[in-house]
């Protein structure tokens, strides 16, 4: 744990933290704040901090501390360590924009945004030791002059974040159809091995939920955990009977129209207790006459490789293998990659990902006439909004929305991907768009904000 914040020894209320019975509990303090913070955000945190560190270590002469820990500095109440907390910031903002190098070979530099990004970061890790650092109102000034400079040496399109595209139903459709044998890198695509089969109930869950791949898939060096879809996430409602662990004359015996699968949402970076989602399961009607219809997909699944009593709580739902080795994060990659190449260009395939599904999902919805808010409990979005009006959505109402979102083809682009021809005018433009950068950078000048990673 880091340094606690400097403390008044003559207070009544003092004590050493660092002494006595319960120094443990103190300890485990910043380690069980920790626990609740999704691990993409220590991972960034993590680099954030290293580059602190040696930013801190070329500070003067002699270097500063990292940890900083001085209450009437940060909070204002001494003006001139006020101001020296405030300017080391600035500086490390500027720091990082200066080392980091771009995300993508295409980008001329890195975006402003990804150096503010390490401060927020660095105050994230303080926060976490109960450390409040200095509310800077300078950053947001420090952050608006670097990104104009950025837009006007590199031109407005480089700030504009390069999010994937939309896989659309349709797409999801050809790729489900792809005929048997064709050669998927160093496999003959069989859509009844546990790989193939695993990826396309995947691929179809996913245009119809909008999973993200870290609920359906391993990220690299991570145990399987609750985290993860398993066979238990699945429970099947049949001739209006819930069934956890169906037999396999059930599962034949289902009906299109009638028969669903209902899914559980696994903890995730939204809900991460589960309590949000978690009790609210997602329903998918039978339709075997739709290629991506996902129930129909998770039934070939059961009927395939089945997964009884205990056994449904510890096997993944989707598997490499017969042995139930859980797909990683880069299997899932590297077939998406070679699906779509079997439809769509080089260039093309690179602007999706598992996300595009996700997105597909969400633009679909919209398309079909689904309301934000709907969409918001739909895709599992945190709102409270939309958790108090859809905690309990009508199956008839779910799949209602699925079905109608399945029988879309939008096409949209991102700003991104759009060809830029920039003058005066466009330059202005340009700039005020950028304002919602500076807005991230204004919430810290009052309140002490930790910024979504």
């Amino acid at each position: 744990m880091g340094p606690a914040a400097e403390a008044q020894p003559d207070s009544p209320f003092s004590f050493d933290i660092h002494a006595g019975p319960l120094i443990e509990l103190f300890q485990t303090i910043a380690f069980a704040i920790g626990v609740g913070v999704p691990e993409s955000t220590l991972l960034k945190d993590d680099l954030a901090w290293s580059r602190w560190e040696t930013f801190c270590a070329l500070v003067g002469t002699n270097g500063t501390p990292a940890w900083r820990t001085d209450r009437d500095a940060n909070s204002g109440v001494d003006p001139a360590g006020y101001d020296r907390e405030s300017r080391l910031l600035c500086a490390f903002l500027l720091w990082c924009y200066e080392i980091i190098q771009p995300r993508s070979k295409s980008d001329a530099a890195a975006n402003p945004q990804s150096a503010f990004n390490m401060v927020a970061a660095v105050r994230r890790i303080h926060r976490r030791h109960l450390i409040d650092m200095v509310s800077c109102a300078h950053l947001s000034a420090v952050l608006k002059g670097i990104t104009l400079h950025h837009i006007k040496e590199h031109g407005p399109e480089s700030i504009l974040p390069n999010r994937k595209e939309p896989i659309s139903a349709k797409l999801t459709r050809k790729m489900l159809t792809t005929p048997a044998g064709v050669t998927l890198g160093n496999k003959k695509l069989d859509w009844s091995t546990p790989l193939f089969l695993s990826l396309g109930t995947m691929f179809a869950l996913g245009m119809s939920t909008g999973f993200r791949k870290a609920e359906v898939a391993l990220p690299s060096s991570t145990p399987f955990d609750d985290r993860r879809l398993r066979r238990a996430s699945v429970v099947w409602r049949i001739n209006g009977v819930l069934r956890a662990d169906p037999s396999a004359q059930e599962l034949s015996e289902m009906v299109p129209g009638r028969d669903l699968a209902l899914v559980r949402p696994p903890r995730s970076k939204a809900d991460p207790d589960g309590t949000k989602f978690g009790t609210n399961p997602i329903y998918l009607a039978l339709d075997e006459t739709d290629p991506a219809n996902a129930a129909s997909w998770l039934r070939r699944l059961e009927l395939a490789f089945p997964c009884h009593g205990s056994k449904r709580q510890l096997c993944p739902l989707f598997f490499s293998d017969a042995k139930f080795t859980p797909i990683s994060h880069s299997t899932v990659d590297t077939y998406l990659r070679h699906l779509l190449l079997c439809y769509v260009s080089i260039e093309e395939a690179e602007s999706y990902s598992f996300h595009s599904f996700r997105i597909g999902f969400a633009t679909s919805l919209l398309a079909a006439g689904c309301s934000y808010d709907t969409i918001q409990a739909l895709a599992r979005w945190r709102s409270p909004q939309s958790l108090l009006i859809y905690a309990r959505m009508d199956p008839l109402d779910y799949t209602a929305w699925i079905e109608k979102a399945l029988r879309q083809d939008p096409h949209t682009v991102t700003g991104k991907r759009l060809p830029f021809a920039i003058d005066e005018d466009g330059l202005i433009a340009a700039c005020a768009m950028a304002e919602g950068l500076f807005s991230k950078a204004d919430e810290l000048a009052g309140l002490d904000t930790e910024l979504a990673a």
